[in-house]
């Protein structure tokens, strides 16, 4: 085993060919890797049987836990080590897709982003959940769920869907181009408005008092239904919230020595190429500048939203933003340019 550092980072158990099996992180990685062999090893049969393959364990030191979590995430997604779980499976995900280039959209759940025109939100990490909310969404706004194109026939008689009130039937033109997009619209706002939702839920709450003292119980209780689907798509809106709020930021890390610090790009929730930069006078605001050139440049190429591989870097780096900032400083780039990043960063070492 080699001499391995009490400092966090990242380590990777390989087989006789130097074939990554296993990676790991740790804040100390020298406690975490001796755990394996010690205290009657890990209790858990896939990795010991991980270990009975290993022929060697490779560290790669860094100077936060930050740093670790991310080289982890980016060695895990990019080797797909066969003995890590975690992590692998949010190489792909799922997506809720609205196609407003279609005469009368509809939502659907796709594997990843693909057309021009269409609004997204995601990832979600397993299909269920998305199917869950499509469908509350489309009760809500009685939005057609057929996979066919819709060609408007008068003389076509309507589906169940629309005697049981859960569509507005495009398709037997029971309801006009203009107005079926206007309900796909705020279908879409929907997914990404909370205040939108309360403001819907309120109007329902109003239609439904209304209702009963008209002693229009039929309306009330339908109105009450879309109060219930609204409330439980509420429910579920942790799921709809950004895990990153969507800046642009310079992260300065604290480097492997006391003479190196690590820069950690993020371009609106983007997490870009980390640079490990030599602190001294000139190199490291040389360094800066590059950086916040590189943010302003993919902020002009950002997506719209981010792929699976791209969300699990940019949730830690948000979650660590969330936490405080532990061991590190995040500077704001959305405010501010590079000649501020490196007079605040002046500020700090002084």
């Amino acid at each position: 085993m080699p001499d391995l550092p009490a400092s966090p980072g990242v380590y990777v158990f390989v087989d006789a060919y130097g074939h990554p099996l296993y990676v790991g992180k740790s804040v100390n990685l020298r406690r975490r890797v001796r755990g394996y062999f010690y205290s009657g090893g890990p209790s858990n049969e896939r990795l010991a049987e991980m270990l009975r393959i290993a022929r060697g364990v490779e560290a790669h030191p860094t100077g936060s836990d930050l740093e670790a979590r991310l080289v982890e995430a980016e060695r895990i997604l990019g080797q797909r080590p066969p003995y890590n779980k975690a992590l692998k499976r949010r190489g792909a995900g799922w997506y809720l897709e609205l196609h407003w280039n279609e005469p009368f959209p509809r939502l659907r759940v796709v594997r990843r982003p693909r057309r021009a025109g269409a609004r997204y939100v995601g990832p979600f990490w397993s299909r269920q959940l998305p199917e869950r909310i499509r469908r509350l969404v489309e009760k809500v706004f009685r939005l057609r769920n057929c996979a066919e194109p819709v060609r408007p026939d008068l003389g076509r008689s309507p589906c169940m869907q629309f005697d049981m009130g859960l569509c507005s039937a495009p398709c037997a033109r029971r309801v006009g181009l203009n107005a079926y997009r206007r309900q796909a619209g705020a279908a879409g706002r929907l997914l990404v408005d909370r205040e939108f939702a309360w403001d819907l839920m309120d109007r329902f709450t109003a239609a439904r008092d209304a209702a009963s003292e008209r002693l229009e119980f039929e309306r009330a209780a339908e109105a009450q239904l879309r109060l219930d689907w609204l409330e439980e798509l509420e429910n579920l809106r942790f799921a709809l919230e950004p895990e990153v709020e969507p800046h642009s930021w310079l992260i300065v890390l604290p480097g492997v020595d006391d003479t190196h610090r690590t820069l950690q790009p993020v371009a609106r929730g983007q997490v870009l190429r980390r640079r490990r930069v030599t602190w001294v006078d000139g190199v490291w605001q040389e360094a800066v500048e590059d950086a916040c050139y590189a943010v302003r440049v993919a902020e002009l190429r950002a997506p719209v939203v981010l792929s699976p591989r791209e969300s699990v870097p940019s949730a830690m780096v948000g979650r660590w933003l969330e936490e405080g900032g532990a061991d590190g400083h995040a500077i704001d780039l959305t405010r501010l340019d590079a000649d501020d990043a490196i007079a605040r960063l002046r500020r700090l070492a002084s």
